[in-house]
């Protein structure tokens, strides 16, 4: 049906079937054999033949005019499958909780200017989610957090981006805690964290309980500024990589919190599906900003320093 199609078109447009199948790399029987297949499915003539050169007949006219928008619509879905084709159409992308406030703007102007033709499509959630939406199809790329001893989805693409240290934080106007301590020391502490299903607050839960203790939560907050903000502010201790903290606009109020017996890093990593077409410079472009972000906030020379016993 698409050969048919474009038979029709070219010899609307050529106004000629010599020109047609010039144009088309075919015979000019081979043009007219199309078109007449073609009027065989519709049941209808779309070419008058009494003029010359034959000119589209009424009902000729709208078939030629949806065969244009067909035939556009076709190339646009063959182009999704081809990386060398200007992107464009839906980009779904993920981005863990944690860093998506830190990292996410750089990323999505770059691709808004290099790639206009894209509808960008924003999600933030869970690292745990975010990787079983990319797995389900529902994501076409994610930037996520990740320990060394969590599983990664085998049948689709990972690159580790940066291994980051994970810190705690106190208020550096108004601190809690004095000196070198342990995470024994910090347990009498409220700690603002977010809610269940963070990977930094699982992580700093298994680690008070190999202590012997709980985590005491003071207050459950979405969003790493908002949670570093809180801590600033003096009501309670924070947890948070230090490149991400050297990106928050609330590093100055804040200092980390020297402790001997924690030790904890996270990968951030790009995940995508196998086959991503047209997507492929897109997805480039989005691991290399969110690298070069990460790298320039792991170069600062003046992020918080640890507190220290006077």
């Amino acid at each position: 049906m698409l050969d048919e199609l474009k038979a029709l078109v070219a010899v609307v447009e050529e106004r000629s079937v010599t020109k047609a199948a010039a144009k088309l790399f075919l015979t000019q029987s081979a043009i007219s054999r199309r078109i007449q297949q073609l009027e065989d499915t519709l049941r209808t003539p779309l070419l008058d033949r009494t003029s010359r050169p034959p000119t589209p007949t009424a009902i000729g006219q709208r078939v030629y005019a949806q065969a244009v928008i067909t035939l556009r619509a076709f190339d646009s879905l063959v182009a999704l499958t081809t990386e060398s084709a200007m992107p464009r159409g839906p980009f779904r992308i993920g981005v863990a909780h944690g860093i998506v406030e830190a990292i996410v703007v750089e990323p999505l102007r770059a691709l808004r200017a290099q790639f206009p033709e894209l509808d960008l499509r924003l999600r933030a959630g869970w690292s745990p989610q975010i990787i079983d939406d990319i797995v389900a199809g529902d994501l076409d790329a994610a930037v996520v957090l990740k320990s060394h001893t969590s599983p990664a989805p085998t049948t689709h693409h990972q690159e580790i981006l940066a291994s980051l240290d994970v810190v705690a934080v106190q208020s550096r106007s108004h601190p809690l805690v004095s000196g070198r301590s342990s995470v024994s020391d910090l347990a009498r502490y409220d700690w603002i964290v977010n809610p269940q299903g963070c990977g930094y607050r699982a992580e700093l839960e298994r680690v008070m309980g190999e202590h012997g203790q709980e985590l005491r939560v003071g207050v459950d907050a979405y969003g790493t500024e908002m949670q570093l903000q809180l801590v600033g502010a003096g009501l309670g201790l924070g947890i948070v990589s230090k490149s991400i903290l050297a990106l928050s606009r609330h590093r100055d109020e804040l200092s980390i919190v020297d402790l001997k017996d924690f030790k904890f890093r996270i990968d951030v990593n790009v995940l995508h599906q196998s086959s991503v077409g047209n997507l492929i410079k897109p997805i480039a472009l989005l691991r290399d900003v969110v690298a070069a972000r990460i790298l320039a906030a792991e170069r600062a020379p003046d992020g918080p320093k640890s507190r220290k016993r006077a």
